[in-house]
């Protein structure tokens, strides 16, 4: 049978478990260096608490090793390595093909969406070569998917919620270009999320000072289950530098659907155990968001970027109906009530996003606010990117994930025992002898006694499901050694589970030669060190160089590759307007780019940085 895990972001410890706590099967977490998250690490004792607690609900994880290294970083990354094995960890996430051609820790290899594993081609290969999982591309259809399933048996993740970026990962060098500080080592600058503005051959300028280049955020809440069909085993959520709130709502809100639809399916099934109850309900749209696509998943063509806003705008309430000095009277949608602390959005007439936070809400449904306003004009919009009640409900306590217990106690001729056996099967069984035997003179009050105590679970993750007494003598026993008995088991029945590892035997040095396309990539192969290169070189790569953070190309160079197009944004798409085609340029900070187009493949590609061309002046 098929298991289908929910993956979860952790930013930390923290974040880590709250994602178990609301269902997550696995969590995805940076260790102490070499994530693409270099603002999120975290150290190896967190990681051994961390996998300590997903061990008990037979959750696993995914530790982040995914950026390219040099080679002084990829000897300390292997050390690394092993330290993380032995800390708990289930699976490593790697980009550098260097890391694999050396030795490395017996557990699952994963190649990370840094590898661009956009084809069937591309994933054969890495399934040959040895991975456990493969992360695809964002940027895939649901039919090329499938077309990957069809000829592949690796395990299949996906991202199904949270920011996209706009370019192919790992061949996205924007940030080195402009800033130098690399997607590739996790430094992204996130130049997508400032303003742009674009021009066309001419000079004149189509937008001004837009967020061009800023994607909306991906939910496939919708696809989940043609997802599952297509051949996905492993959902993932993006949001490693996401709070434990965001965490909680969206984990607990897949949970929720992933279930609802496992129920309908045959041969699948979540891949973890336990079961998660909420204490609010779950909404995503309540969370941080810069409203939601489903990209590419059914291939159809649309603007996937919010040129108005890169942040949350938040959830529409409705319109201003009128203003005073330091109050708000709202018009709101049905359904809707604001509350004290809640953060209020607008756009102004310019265009610019403007917001505020309600100080409180008087008898009459007005909201007042502490600072003095800007005059607003009536009919405006308004957008709620706090709901703070709902902030509120989000506590540690308004999830609870419990593991359906059994247990049996049972007298021998000379002691007693207690077996426990979770819901996935996981037995332990512990027997004493007493030295004192003595008959209980109360049958019932023991029988009671022993309820009450066994059935006292305190502080674990254990809920009671059932209870059977076997008493053919009688026993009289203290009630500290029957306390210390269910410690016992559970203590046992979690370093059990704890403990258990899946052996992982790599054969790395048996990888195929690399597919055709992967043998032309130029400084897109990401090599930044000698074990790297080797691999390359052993595999097929035509006339590698190094990497672009090591050698920058001379002269314009893609630095960027990308589904969303800002041709077919602006009505200038040759197979849907018919148009005459102009070249465009488009400008990030200081820096100008030519747009170049694939229009057979439908991407398009920023080249440069070029130099400022003459007819535009600003």
């Amino acid at each position: 049978m098929r298991t289908i895990e929910l993956l979860a972001p952790a930013k930390d410890k923290v974040c880590a478990r709250a994602a178990i706590m609301s269902g997550a099967d696995a969590v995805y977490i940076g260790g102490p260096a070499f994530g693409a998250r270099a603002a999120a690490p975290n150290s190896l004792e967190d990681i051994k608490e961390v996998c300590d607690l997903a061990h008990e609900f037979g959750a696993r994880v995914h530790v982040t090793l995914n950026t390219i290294l040099d080679d002084e970083e990829l000897k300390k990354a292997r050390e690394l390595a092993f330290k993380l094995y032995d800390a708990g960890a289930d699976a490593l996430i790697v980009q550098d093909l260097g890391l694999i051609n050396g030795p490395l820790p017996p557990l699952e290899i994963h190649a990370s969406t840094q590898q661009d594993n956009s084809t069937a081609e591309k994933v054969l290969f890495l399934e040959r070569a040895g991975f456990s999982q493969v992360v695809l591309a964002r940027e895939l259809s649901i039919r090329e998917i499938k077309e990957i399933r069809a000829k592949t048996k690796v395990k299949l993740e996906c991202f199904i919620h949270g920011a996209l970026c706009v370019g192919v990962s790992g061949r996205c060098y924007l940030s080195a270009a402009v800033t130098g500080r690399s997607a590739n080592r996790g430094e992204c600058a996130q130049l997508c999320r400032v303003a742009q503005s674009l021009y066309d051959s001419d000079g004149s300028c189509l937008a001004r000072d837009r967020y061009l280049l800023s994607m909306k955020d991906l939910s496939q809440e919708r696809n989940l289950k043609e997802l599952i069909e297509s051949g996905i085993s492993s959902f993932k959520i993006e949001g490693r530098l996401k709070d434990e709130n965001y965490v909680r709502n969206v984990t607990a809100f897949y949970r929720k659907r992933l279930d609802e639809i496992l129920k309908t399916m045959d041969g699948v099934k979540r891949s973890s155990y336990g079961t998660t109850v909420t204490s609010f309900t779950p909404d995503i749209t309540k969370s941080f968001n810069r409203s939601f696509t489903e990209y590419n998943a059914h291939e159809i063509k649309d603007n996937y970027a919010r040129f108005n806003a890169p942040g949350f705008v938040g959830v529409d309430i409705g319109t201003l109906m009128s203003q005073g000095a330091h109050d708000l009277r709202f018009k709101l949608l049905k359904g809707v009530k604001l509350g004290n602390g809640d953060s209020l959005n607008y756009f102004t007439a310019d265009g610019v996003l403007e917001g505020f936070r309600v100080s409180s809400v008087r008898d009459d449904g007005s909201a007042e606010i502490f600072q003095r306003l800007p005059h607003i004009k009536s009919g405006t919009r308004f957008y709620r990117s706090k709901d703070a009640e709902f902030e509120r409900s989000l506590t540690e306590e308004s999830c609870k994930r419990t593991i359906a217990l059994r247990l049996k106690y049972f007298e021998t001729e000379n002691g007693v025992g207690l077996e426990a056996c979770d819901e996935r099967g996981e037995k332990v069984l512990e027997e004493i002898k007493l030295s004192d035997l003595q008959q209980a003179r109360d049958f019932s009050k023991l029988e009671q006694n022993l309820k009450e105590k066994l059935g006292r679970l305190g502080q674990s993750h254990y809920a009671l499901s059932e209870l059977k007494l076997d008493l053919p003598y009688h026993h009289f026993v203290p009630q500290s050694l029957i306390n210390n008995l269910r410690r016992s088991v559970i203590e046992d029945l979690d370093t059990r589970k704890r403990q258990r590892r899946v052996h992982v035997e790599h054969h790395f040095e048996n990888a195929p030669m690399l597919p055709e396309a992967e043998r032309r990539l130029d400084f897109r192969a990401n090599i930044m060190n000698h074990d790297a290169m080797e691999f390359y070189k052993k595999h097929g790569l035509e006339n590698p160089v190094p990497a672009f953070e090591v050698k920058k190309p001379e002269g314009p160079a893609p630095v960027l590759v990308s589904r969303h197009c800002l041709r077919y944004c602006f009505n200038m798409c040759p197979k849907r307007e018919h148009t005459k085609i102009k070249p465009l340029i488009l400008k990030i900070g200081k820096s100008f780019f030519e747009l170049k187009f694939d229009c057979v493949n439908c991407y398009m590609i920023l080249q440069g940085p070029i130099k400022r061309p003459d007819n535009i002046r600003s």
